[in-house]
């Protein structure tokens, strides 16, 4: 009994770790891709507006809500 009342408020206290979404800066779609690397840096590419580069917005999505950026 005490190890399930113990488990429980470990799950109410427990830190959560806001989840993220990388978004395109032009269209604002989440679909993209990690295109290159190393000495260039990170690039991306949307697959929506066809943007490259590597500026992309990161942002926090809610849960419980599926968010796909469209």
């Amino acid at each position: 009994m005490l190890i399930h009342i113990e488990s429980n408020l470990d799950l109410m206290f427990r830190k959560r770790t806001p989840k993220t979404v990388l978004t395109c800066p032009q269209c604002g779609s989440a679909d993209l891709y990690y295109e290159t690397g190393l000495i260039t840096g990170y690039k991306y590419h949307c697959k929506k507006c066809n943007y490259i580069g590597a500026f992309v917005i990161e942002r926090d999505i809610e849960e419980g809500k599926e968010d796909a950026g469209d």
